[in-house]
Protein backbone atom coordinates (compact mmCIF):
# COMPACT_ATOMS: atom_id res chain seq x y z
CA UNK A 1 0.00 0.00 0.00
CA UNK A 2 2.80 2.50 -0.82
CA UNK A 3 2.70 6.03 -2.88
CA UNK A 4 -0.78 7.15 -0.87
CA UNK A 5 -2.06 10.19 0.66
CA UNK A 6 -5.39 11.62 2.24
CA UNK A 7 -7.51 14.13 0.18
CA UNK A 8 -10.56 16.18 1.79
CA UNK A 9 -13.11 16.96 -1.40
CA UNK A 10 -16.46 18.60 -1.16
CA UNK A 11 -19.37 18.31 -2.83
CA UNK A 12 -23.42 19.55 -2.83
CA UNK A 13 -25.69 18.42 -0.94
CA UNK A 14 -29.02 16.93 -0.34
CA UNK A 15 -31.20 18.59 2.33
CA UNK A 16 -33.24 16.02 3.67
CA UNK A 17 -33.62 14.30 7.41
CA UNK A 18 -32.46 10.64 5.88
CA UNK A 19 -30.52 11.67 2.77
CA UNK A 20 -28.42 9.35 1.02
CA UNK A 21 -25.40 11.19 0.61
CA UNK A 22 -23.25 11.25 -2.81
CA UNK A 23 -19.32 11.05 -1.10
CA UNK A 24 -17.10 9.99 -3.78
CA UNK A 25 -17.87 10.66 -7.77
CA UNK A 26 -17.15 7.91 -10.36
CA UNK A 27 -14.61 7.73 -12.87
CA UNK A 28 -12.14 10.58 -12.14
CA UNK A 29 -12.60 13.69 -10.69
CA UNK A 30 -9.54 16.56 -9.40
CA UNK A 31 -9.84 19.01 -6.66
CA UNK A 32 -10.83 22.79 -7.26
CA UNK A 33 -6.91 23.50 -5.42
CA UNK A 34 -5.56 21.09 -8.07
CA UNK A 35 -5.24 17.95 -6.61
CA UNK A 36 -4.05 15.22 -6.48
CA UNK A 37 -1.08 16.60 -8.32
CA UNK A 38 1.29 14.11 -9.20
CA UNK A 39 -1.97 11.54 -10.70
CA UNK A 40 -3.74 14.78 -11.83
CA UNK A 41 -6.90 13.27 -10.93
CA UNK A 42 -8.34 10.70 -9.10
CA UNK A 43 -9.96 7.70 -10.19
CA UNK A 44 -12.31 5.36 -9.20
CA UNK A 45 -13.64 2.79 -11.15
CA UNK A 46 -17.04 0.79 -10.70
CA UNK A 47 -14.95 -2.62 -9.68
CA UNK A 48 -13.08 -0.84 -7.56
CA UNK A 49 -16.35 1.55 -5.99
CA UNK A 50 -18.10 -2.23 -5.53
CA UNK A 51 -14.65 -3.55 -3.38
CA UNK A 52 -14.94 0.17 -1.51
CA UNK A 53 -18.66 -0.05 -0.36
CA UNK A 54 -18.41 -3.66 0.89
CA UNK A 55 -15.49 -2.97 3.03
CA UNK A 56 -17.25 0.14 4.23
CA UNK A 57 -20.11 -1.87 4.80
CA UNK A 58 -18.45 -4.21 6.77
CA UNK A 59 -16.39 -2.18 8.99
CA UNK A 60 -19.10 0.23 9.59
CA UNK A 61 -21.63 -2.71 10.38
CA UNK A 62 -21.20 -1.87 14.55
CA UNK A 63 -19.49 1.34 14.34
CA UNK A 64 -21.43 4.13 12.23
CA UNK A 65 -19.39 6.58 9.27
CA UNK A 66 -18.54 9.78 11.11
CA UNK A 67 -20.09 13.19 9.85
CA UNK A 68 -18.59 16.29 11.01
CA UNK A 69 -18.17 19.59 11.27
CA UNK A 70 -15.44 21.52 9.14
CA UNK A 71 -12.83 18.59 9.71
CA UNK A 72 -13.11 19.63 13.32
CA UNK A 73 -12.29 15.18 14.45
CA UNK A 74 -8.99 16.61 12.84
CA UNK A 75 -8.48 20.31 14.64
CA UNK A 76 -9.43 18.53 17.89
CA UNK A 77 -6.04 17.67 19.47
CA UNK A 78 -5.01 21.17 18.51
CA UNK A 79 -7.20 23.58 19.57
CA UNK A 80 -9.18 22.16 22.08
CA UNK A 81 -12.56 22.70 20.80
CA UNK A 82 -15.39 20.32 21.10
CA UNK A 83 -15.58 18.31 17.90
CA UNK A 84 -19.45 17.09 17.70
CA UNK A 85 -21.16 14.58 15.12
CA UNK A 86 -23.45 15.98 12.06
CA UNK A 87 -24.57 12.74 11.30
CA UNK A 88 -23.75 9.13 10.87
CA UNK A 89 -24.01 6.68 8.14
CA UNK A 90 -24.06 2.61 8.33
CA UNK A 91 -24.63 1.47 5.25
CA UNK A 92 -23.01 2.47 1.77
CA UNK A 93 -23.82 1.51 -1.68
CA UNK A 94 -22.03 2.14 -5.20
CA UNK A 95 -23.92 3.27 -8.10
CA UNK A 96 -22.31 2.50 -11.52
CA UNK A 97 -21.59 5.62 -13.48
CA UNK A 98 -22.84 7.73 -10.58
CA UNK A 99 -20.33 7.17 -7.47
CA UNK A 100 -20.00 6.50 -3.67
CA UNK A 101 -23.46 7.09 -1.38
CA UNK A 102 -23.85 6.48 1.91
CA UNK A 103 -27.26 5.57 2.95
CA UNK A 104 -30.35 7.17 4.94
CA UNK A 105 -27.57 9.70 6.67
CA UNK A 106 -28.85 11.10 10.44
CA UNK A 107 -28.62 13.81 10.62
CA UNK A 108 -28.20 15.31 14.18
CA UNK A 109 -31.33 17.94 14.80
CA UNK A 110 -28.83 20.56 15.03
CA UNK A 111 -26.95 19.87 11.79
CA UNK A 112 -30.40 19.60 9.79
CA UNK A 113 -31.19 23.19 11.23
CA UNK A 114 -28.04 24.64 9.80
CA UNK A 115 -28.70 22.65 6.25
CA UNK A 116 -32.15 23.93 6.01
CA UNK A 117 -31.01 27.43 7.25
CA UNK A 118 -28.26 27.12 4.48
CA UNK A 119 -25.17 27.43 6.73
CA UNK A 120 -23.35 24.92 5.13
CA UNK A 121 -24.14 23.77 1.42
CA UNK A 122 -21.13 21.36 0.95
CA UNK A 123 -20.09 17.74 2.13
CA UNK A 124 -16.17 16.98 2.25
CA UNK A 125 -14.99 13.21 2.46
CA UNK A 126 -11.57 12.20 3.48
CA UNK A 127 -10.12 9.77 1.11
CA UNK A 128 -6.97 7.42 0.90
CA UNK A 129 -5.35 7.03 -2.39
CA UNK A 130 -2.43 6.11 -4.11
CA UNK A 131 -0.34 9.24 -4.79
CA UNK A 132 1.24 8.02 -8.15
CA UNK A 133 -1.96 6.35 -9.94
CA UNK A 134 -4.59 8.41 -8.15
CA UNK A 135 -6.87 5.68 -7.32
CA UNK A 136 -9.31 5.96 -4.30
CA UNK A 137 -8.44 3.36 -1.87
CA UNK A 138 -11.23 4.41 1.35
CA UNK A 139 -12.96 6.77 2.94
CA UNK A 140 -12.36 7.70 6.44
CA UNK A 141 -15.05 9.79 7.35
CA UNK A 142 -16.58 13.56 5.91
CA UNK A 143 -17.35 16.52 6.97
CA UNK A 144 -20.24 19.34 6.39
CA UNK A 145 -17.85 22.60 5.30
CA UNK A 146 -18.77 26.15 3.84
CA UNK A 147 -15.90 26.16 0.98
CA UNK A 148 -15.39 23.38 -1.76
CA UNK A 149 -11.78 21.34 -1.26
CA UNK A 150 -10.94 22.82 2.17
CA UNK A 151 -8.75 25.73 0.35
CA UNK A 152 -8.44 27.44 3.98
CA UNK A 153 -7.22 24.48 5.61
CA UNK A 154 -5.12 25.85 8.54
CA UNK A 155 -1.77 24.56 9.61
CA UNK A 156 -3.23 22.35 12.27
CA UNK A 157 -5.33 20.86 9.78
CA UNK A 158 -2.87 19.99 7.23
CA UNK A 159 -0.54 18.46 10.07
CA UNK A 160 -3.37 16.29 11.03
CA UNK A 161 -4.34 15.60 7.32
CA UNK A 162 -0.43 14.29 7.34
CA UNK A 163 -0.75 11.99 10.78
CA UNK A 164 -3.61 10.76 8.94
CA UNK A 165 -1.36 9.67 5.83
CA UNK A 166 1.15 7.96 8.25
CA UNK A 167 -1.50 6.01 9.73
CA UNK A 168 -3.43 4.33 6.62
CA UNK A 169 -0.28 4.17 4.10
CA UNK A 170 3.07 4.51 3.83
CA UNK A 171 5.69 7.32 2.14
CA UNK A 172 6.64 6.86 -0.64
CA UNK A 173 10.10 7.06 0.20
CA UNK A 174 9.84 4.74 2.83
CA UNK A 175 9.13 0.27 2.29
CA UNK A 176 6.45 -1.03 3.66
CA UNK A 177 7.02 -1.97 7.80
CA UNK A 178 9.09 -5.20 7.16
CA UNK A 179 7.39 -7.04 9.97
CA UNK A 180 3.97 -6.56 7.87
CA UNK A 181 5.83 -7.71 4.89
CA UNK A 182 6.95 -10.59 6.51
CA UNK A 183 3.56 -11.41 7.19
CA UNK A 184 2.08 -10.95 4.46
CA UNK A 185 4.96 -13.07 2.82
CA UNK A 186 4.08 -15.77 5.62
CA UNK A 187 0.56 -15.80 4.09
CA UNK A 188 1.28 -16.01 0.36
CA UNK A 189 0.19 -12.61 -0.13
CA UNK A 190 1.26 -9.62 -2.06
CA UNK A 191 2.23 -6.20 -0.70
CA UNK A 192 -0.77 -5.12 -2.17
CA UNK A 193 -3.86 -7.51 -0.50
CA UNK A 194 -6.37 -5.82 1.08
CA UNK A 195 -7.39 -6.27 4.16
CA UNK A 196 -10.21 -8.56 3.62
CA UNK A 197 -8.17 -11.39 1.88
CA UNK A 198 -6.11 -10.55 4.57
CA UNK A 199 -8.38 -11.58 7.11
CA UNK A 200 -9.64 -14.50 5.08
CA UNK A 201 -5.59 -15.92 4.84
CA UNK A 202 -5.25 -15.48 8.54
CA UNK A 203 -8.67 -17.45 9.05
CA UNK A 204 -7.64 -20.29 6.66
CA UNK A 205 -4.34 -20.47 8.60
CA UNK A 206 -5.91 -21.24 12.28
CA UNK A 207 -8.11 -23.71 10.67
CA UNK A 208 -5.35 -25.46 9.18
CA UNK A 209 -3.36 -24.96 12.90
CA UNK A 210 -6.04 -26.45 14.26
CA UNK A 211 -6.38 -29.07 12.27
CA UNK A 212 -2.54 -29.88 12.72
CA UNK A 213 -3.47 -29.69 16.63
CA UNK A 214 -6.03 -32.34 16.35
CA UNK A 215 -3.94 -34.54 14.36
CA UNK A 216 -0.98 -34.15 17.05
CA UNK A 217 -3.21 -34.75 19.70
CA UNK A 218 -4.61 -38.41 17.64
CA UNK A 219 -0.86 -38.80 17.04
CA UNK A 220 0.03 -38.80 20.89
CA UNK A 221 -3.08 -41.27 21.57
CA UNK A 222 -1.81 -43.69 19.26
CA UNK A 223 1.39 -43.35 21.21
CA UNK A 224 0.11 -43.41 24.45
CA UNK A 225 -1.65 -46.70 23.74
CA UNK A 226 1.61 -48.45 21.67
CA UNK A 227 3.52 -47.67 25.38
CA UNK A 228 0.68 -49.51 26.98
CA UNK A 229 0.65 -52.20 24.46
CA UNK A 230 4.24 -52.94 24.88
CA UNK A 231 4.26 -52.66 28.58
CA UNK A 232 1.44 -55.19 28.91
CA UNK A 233 3.82 -57.54 26.48
CA UNK A 234 7.09 -57.09 28.68
CA UNK A 235 4.90 -58.19 31.58
CA UNK A 236 3.28 -61.14 29.72
CA UNK A 237 6.86 -61.88 28.82
CA UNK A 238 8.44 -61.53 32.19
CA UNK A 239 5.19 -63.64 33.77
CA UNK A 240 6.00 -66.55 31.44
CA UNK A 241 9.81 -66.65 32.53
CA UNK A 242 8.81 -67.56 35.93
CA UNK A 243 8.31 -70.53 38.34
CA UNK A 244 4.29 -71.61 38.23
CA UNK A 245 3.11 -70.42 41.71
CA UNK A 246 1.79 -73.51 43.60
CA UNK A 247 -0.90 -71.65 45.35
CA UNK A 248 -2.14 -70.78 42.07
CA UNK A 249 -1.58 -74.65 40.73
CA UNK A 250 -3.47 -78.04 41.14
CA UNK A 251 -1.81 -81.61 40.60
CA UNK A 252 -3.32 -83.26 38.07
CA UNK A 253 -3.68 -86.18 40.28
CA UNK A 254 -5.46 -84.13 42.52
CA UNK A 255 -7.55 -82.75 39.70
CA UNK A 256 -8.34 -86.57 38.71
CA UNK A 257 -9.98 -86.87 42.21
CA UNK A 258 -11.61 -83.88 42.54
CA UNK A 259 -13.19 -84.65 38.85
CA UNK A 260 -14.13 -88.17 40.01
CA UNK A 261 -15.92 -86.96 42.78
CA UNK A 262 -17.85 -84.12 40.63
CA UNK A 263 -18.33 -86.91 38.18
CA UNK A 264 -20.03 -89.60 40.79
CA UNK A 265 -22.30 -86.88 42.46
CA UNK A 266 -23.42 -85.54 39.15
CA UNK A 267 -24.34 -89.39 37.91
CA UNK A 268 -25.43 -89.63 41.60
CA UNK A 269 -27.90 -86.92 41.43
CA UNK A 270 -28.74 -87.72 37.81
CA UNK A 271 -30.03 -90.99 38.53
CA UNK A 272 -31.82 -89.83 41.48
CA UNK A 273 -34.02 -87.61 39.72
CA UNK A 274 -33.88 -90.32 36.81
CA UNK A 275 -35.88 -92.46 39.38
CA UNK A 276 -38.48 -90.13 40.40
CA UNK A 277 -39.46 -89.27 36.87
CA UNK A 278 -39.66 -92.98 35.85
CA UNK A 279 -42.04 -93.38 39.43
CA UNK A 280 -44.11 -90.49 38.26
CA UNK A 281 -44.58 -92.21 34.51
CA UNK A 282 -45.36 -95.27 36.06
CA UNK A 283 -47.70 -93.58 38.69
CA UNK A 284 -49.59 -91.64 35.63
CA UNK A 285 -49.85 -94.54 33.44
CA UNK A 286 -47.22 -93.75 30.88
CA UNK A 287 -44.43 -96.03 31.40
CA UNK A 288 -44.44 -99.64 30.49
CA UNK A 289 -42.22 -102.16 31.92
CA UNK A 290 -40.56 -103.12 29.05
CA UNK A 291 -39.90 -99.63 28.01
CA UNK A 292 -38.65 -98.54 31.58
CA UNK A 293 -34.75 -99.38 30.34
CA UNK A 294 -35.43 -97.63 27.40
CA UNK A 295 -36.84 -94.56 29.19
CA UNK A 296 -33.67 -94.71 31.78
CA UNK A 297 -30.81 -94.72 29.00
CA UNK A 298 -32.49 -91.87 27.72
CA UNK A 299 -32.66 -90.24 30.65
CA UNK A 300 -28.85 -90.62 31.22
CA UNK A 301 -27.94 -89.68 28.16
CA UNK A 302 -29.93 -86.40 28.86
CA UNK A 303 -32.39 -85.65 31.65
CA UNK A 304 -34.26 -83.06 29.70
CA UNK A 305 -35.26 -85.51 26.69
CA UNK A 306 -36.59 -87.61 29.08
CA UNK A 307 -38.48 -84.98 30.98
CA UNK A 308 -39.94 -84.06 27.00
CA UNK A 309 -40.87 -87.63 26.86
CA UNK A 310 -42.97 -88.37 28.99
CA UNK A 311 -44.70 -84.89 29.02
CA UNK A 312 -45.54 -85.50 25.33
CA UNK A 313 -46.17 -89.50 26.16
CA UNK A 314 -50.63 -90.20 26.56
CA UNK A 315 -51.31 -91.30 29.80
CA UNK A 316 -52.94 -94.76 30.09
CA UNK A 317 -55.39 -95.79 32.83
CA UNK A 318 -55.04 -99.91 32.46
CA UNK A 319 -51.32 -98.88 33.65
CA UNK A 320 -51.40 -96.56 36.00
CA UNK A 321 -50.51 -97.64 39.70
CA UNK A 322 -48.46 -100.88 38.62
CA UNK A 323 -44.80 -99.82 39.88
CA UNK A 324 -44.04 -102.35 43.22
CA UNK A 325 -41.27 -99.75 43.85
CA UNK A 326 -42.40 -96.74 43.11
CA UNK A 327 -40.77 -96.47 40.53
CA UNK A 328 -37.10 -96.44 42.03
CA UNK A 329 -34.31 -99.27 41.77
CA UNK A 330 -33.27 -100.58 45.28
CA UNK A 331 -31.02 -98.26 46.95
CA UNK A 332 -28.15 -100.26 46.88
CA UNK A 333 -27.95 -101.48 43.43
CA UNK A 334 -28.51 -97.20 42.35
CA UNK A 335 -25.64 -96.38 44.34
CA UNK A 336 -23.55 -99.19 42.78
CA UNK A 337 -24.75 -98.11 39.28
CA UNK A 338 -23.64 -94.41 40.18
CA UNK A 339 -20.06 -95.58 41.85
CA UNK A 340 -19.75 -97.92 38.01
CA UNK A 341 -20.83 -95.04 35.62
CA UNK A 342 -18.67 -92.25 37.41
CA UNK A 343 -15.52 -94.50 37.29
CA UNK A 344 -15.90 -95.39 33.90
CA UNK A 345 -16.65 -91.62 33.08
CA UNK A 346 -13.78 -90.33 34.66
CA UNK A 347 -11.31 -93.47 33.27
CA UNK A 348 -12.53 -92.19 29.76
CA UNK A 349 -11.69 -88.61 30.61
CA UNK A 350 -8.39 -89.15 31.65
CA UNK A 351 -7.39 -91.17 28.67
CA UNK A 352 -8.82 -88.31 26.42
CA UNK A 353 -6.78 -86.05 28.46
CA UNK A 354 -3.52 -88.51 27.62
CA UNK A 355 -4.74 -87.51 23.97
CA UNK A 356 -4.96 -83.71 24.45
CA UNK A 357 -8.46 -83.86 24.12
CA UNK A 358 -10.85 -82.02 27.49
CA UNK A 359 -13.74 -83.86 27.74
CA UNK A 360 -16.64 -82.56 30.23
CA UNK A 361 -18.27 -84.91 33.27
CA UNK A 362 -21.73 -84.65 30.85
CA UNK A 363 -19.91 -85.79 27.52
CA UNK A 364 -18.00 -88.59 29.58
CA UNK A 365 -20.79 -90.09 31.02
CA UNK A 366 -23.09 -90.08 27.69
CA UNK A 367 -20.37 -91.76 26.16
CA UNK A 368 -20.29 -94.35 28.67
CA UNK A 369 -24.02 -95.03 28.24
CA UNK A 370 -23.48 -95.42 24.60
CA UNK A 371 -21.02 -97.87 24.71
CA UNK A 372 -22.88 -99.89 27.76
CA UNK A 373 -20.35 -99.51 30.20
CA UNK A 374 -20.77 -98.19 34.13
CA UNK A 375 -24.91 -99.55 34.91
Amino acid sequence: MKHTAIALLAAALTLQANADVHLVPAGEFAGRDGRPLEARTWKLSDAQGQALAARLNARHDKTQFLFDYEHQVMLAEKNGQPAPAAGWAQRFEWRNGQGLYAIGVQWTERALQMLQSGEYRYISPVLVFNKKSGEVLDVINASLVGIPNLLDLNPAAHERVARLNAFFTQQESSDMNPILKAVLLGLGLAESATETEATAALSALQTKAGQVEGLQTEVAQLKGKVTASETEVATLRAKSGTEPDPAKWVSMDKFNSLNSEVVALNAKNNLREIDELIAGAKTAGKLTPAAESVWRAVGTADIAQLKALIDKTPANPALAGQSQTGGKNPPEQGEQDAKSLAAAANKYIGEQAALGIQVSSADAVNHVMSQGKGA
